[in-house]
């Protein structure tokens, strides 16, 4: 596939890695020579140094040619006028990244499609999403949502009082829960570990758990109790960010204080939500005021300062000062992989890897869907059409041999998500939903589409 991304940041350099790891003929625009060239000593890609809203910079890129057009720059002007211009020289798909719902009014019809949009990703919203999945319970450090209505992925911490430490998958303690929910991945000690029958689960290890929503809430609520959901939410920073995430938070029933030292950003937010949250004017760097603030026992401390290296240090001292859940927010990429080595901080979020795993969703083949790029190790969630006539049709799931770092986690089949046990046999048509290493995401796909599974299966024998 062509595709032209606009914007060389943080979002538009995880998107071209992303595309480009499946063979898609890539060009980025930016009006930065700097990022270009460090864009290009990472991937092979085609560069363009030029405004991505100005036609002749669009023709340098060859968009004439292109299948998809990602305006991922900083800038919501220049993302919704170069969708625009893609539209114009017919584009089949556009993308738009936005940081402002209320460019458009769908009452008196200016509407995205009438612009040449045709789909829109709001970063700030996904993250925010993320934030409160994990606010759901004190084990959850990671949510994602599937294509499937009501699937799931979820990342769950063990504690060492957790009576599933020193079990294996072989002995786990209720085996018909096994029936409706698979264990595709383990996040321990930085490392991801793809877990087979004899895997014993250990003490802080970060356990994936996939299935349809009602299954997999019901396994977290009978093996990882949540005893201490009670206390205030405290958030550091009153930016815009935050003043999306509280409303959401109180309309949860969560008692909600936010610590802002500057006046203006306090001022704004006691005029929009003074009267729904508590404001604690003072650094949240500062431990007398995260004492002030009551830290200590908090329910979660969620830290979305606009300085990433401000944000860290604050949620350490909160966890150190007694937070019982840290959340940090960071923008960006080298704290992707940082924050969640960090022990004291229980999860980390980023709206620009919101952001890519929003487009990723939207911007699927007919065979290939990448569902996301995991915020706890480096590793994605794919989805597989199985095409008609393969190898693999037919085939018991526990009969088939993968590459090292990919497992199977579920199977969806017309209106049922199925759990990826050993005897599932694989019927045409199904999606089947695997975790992997980006390195082996070409293998799986000739596994699982156009290429002879039994052939190719035996270079992982």
């Amino acid at each position: 596939m062509n595709i032209v991304i606009a914007g060389a940041g943080e979002v538009g350099r995880e998107l071209a890695w992303s595309f480009w790891d499946q063979r898609n003929n890539i060009t980025v625009v930016d009006r930065s020579a700097g990022l270009l060239e460090r864009l290009r000593d990472r991937l092979d890609v085609m560069t363009v140094h030029g405004d991505c809203a100005v036609v002749e910079t669009l023709k340098a890129a060859r968009i004439a040619e292109a299948e998809l057009f990602i305006a991922a720059t900083g800038s919501d002007a220049s993302n919704v006028l170069a969708c625009g211009i893609a539209r114009h020289f017919k584009v089949g798909r556009t993308v738009c990244r936005l940081s402002n719902a209320g460019l458009f009014c769908e009452a008196d019809g200016w509407t995205p499609a009438g612009l040449g949009i045709d789909h829109i990703i709001f970063p700030d919203a996904e993250c925010i999403a993320q934030i409160c999945d994990a606010l759901e319970h004190q084990a959850v450090v990671e949510r994602i949502v599937l294509s499937y209505p009501g699937a799931e992925c979820t990342a769950l911490r063990l504690s060492p009082e957790s009576s599933l430490v020193g079990s294996s998958l072989h002995d786990f303690p209720d085996p018909e829960v096994l029936a409706r929910t698979r264990f595709p991945a383990i996040v321990r000690q930085r490392r991801l570990v793809m877990p087979r029958g004899g895997t014993v689960l250990q003490a802080g290890d970060e356990v994936y758990i996939a299935g349809e929503h009602h299954a997999v809430a019901a396994l977290r609520d009978r093996f990882w109790p949540d005893h201490d959901a009670s206390g205030p939410v405290l958030v550091a920073g009153a930016n815009r960010l935050t003043r999306q995430l509280v409303p959401r938070l109180c309309d949860s029933g969560l008692s909600v204080r936010v610590i802002e030292a500057s006046e203006e950003p306090a001022t704004l937010f006691l005029d929009e939500l003074g009267r729904r949250a508590m404001l604690i004017r003072g650094a949240a760097t500062d431990s007398d005021v995260l004492e002030e603030a009551g830290v200590n026992g908090c329910r979660a401390f969620i830290s979305m300062l606009d300085d990433d290296e401000d944000n860290i240090l604050c949620s350490l001292l909160a966890k150190q000062q007694g937070a019982r859940k840290v959340i940090t927010v960071t923008n960006k990429a080298e704290y992707v992989d940082i924050v969640p080595a960090m022990g004291a901080i229980d999860c980390g979020f980023s709206p620009r890897l919101a952001a890519v795993n929003s487009v990723l969703k939207t911007v699927t083949t007919d065979e290939v869907r990448v569902q996301a790029v995991l915020n706890r190790a480096r590793a994605h969630i794919y989805e597989f059409r199985v095409v008609p006539g393969v190898p693999l049709c037919g085939c018991r799931l526990a009969d088939c041999r993968l590459p090292p770092s990919a497992v199977f986690a579920l199977v969806i089949r017309r209106a049922e998500a199925l759990a990826a046990t050993g005897d599932l046999i694989i019927e045409p048509d199904d999606r089947v939903v695997m975790i992997a290493t980006p390195e082996h995401a070409r293998d799986l796909e000739k596994l699982l589409t156009r290429r002879s599974f039994l052939k190719i299966a035996r270079r992982f024998a």
